[in-house]
């Protein structure tokens, strides 16, 4: 489904969250013990998250496929982030998000168990950190980090200002993301240093 975008800023904002959130749970089990009444309600609240994650995706889809413009500076973005991480050394890093846009679409398919997304994601975990390293070391220059987020920045907000106005049920949702994010945080309770971090990262520092 972000194959056309695959390194745009959606398309890894929802998959950084989606891993998070299995990351946490799994953290969480660690202190079922203590915590073993908050796992039903973040399992609910997961499996929410990814069925708005799913609709959202097919919206923001729908609305690449009827503005071509925005698409192409989608595209045109990703290249630029993805040329600036091998030119720091990282030659797999295009192998690497197929791998894990290949995982996004099959846990939106809705065809995966919990504990296939769960084994999955524990598999993609270090392809994830790998990226999101190289995305840190390309981020270290800063003409290149400066002008790219400000392209992105506008991009962004011209795609959800263009979803909105196409289907506004995007805004509801993107609300209900977000609301369910900040709850999921707050009952992990131990896992709060990590969440926020992880956060930070897939979509307000610019990786």
């Amino acid at each position: 489904m972000f194959r056309t975008i695959v390194a745009s800023a959606l398309a890894l904002a929802f998959a950084a969250g989606a891993a998070h959130a299995q990351s946490g749970q799994q953290g969480g089990g660690q202190g079922q013990g203590r915590s073993g009444q908050a796992m039903p309600q973040m399992s609910e609240s997961q499996q929410r998250m990814q069925e708005i994650q799913r609709e959202l995706g097919q919206i923001q889809q729908k609305t690449l496929e009827s503005n071509p413009e925005l698409q192409e500076r989608a595209e045109e973005l990703d290249q630029r982030l993805l040329d600036k991480m091998e030119d720091m050394g990282y030659q797999d890093v295009r192998e690497d998000i197929e791998r894990l846009e290949q995982t996004m679409e099959e846990m939106q398919s809705g065809d995966m168990s919990q504990e296939e997304m769960r084994e999955r994601m524990e598999q993609d975990q270090q392809i994830q950190r790998e990226l999101q390293k190289a995305q840190r070391e390309a981020m270290q220059d800063e003409e290149f980090a400066q002008a790219w987020r400000e392209d992105r920045r506008q991009l962004q907000q011209d795609l959800v200002d263009t979803m909105q106005e196409q289907n506004p049920r995007s805004e509801e949702l993107m609300q209900e993301m977000k609301d369910l994010r900040s709850e999921m945080r707050q009952n992990m309770g131990g896992g709060r240093g990590q969440m926020p971090q992880g956060g930070s990262g897939s979509s307000g520092s610019g990786q």
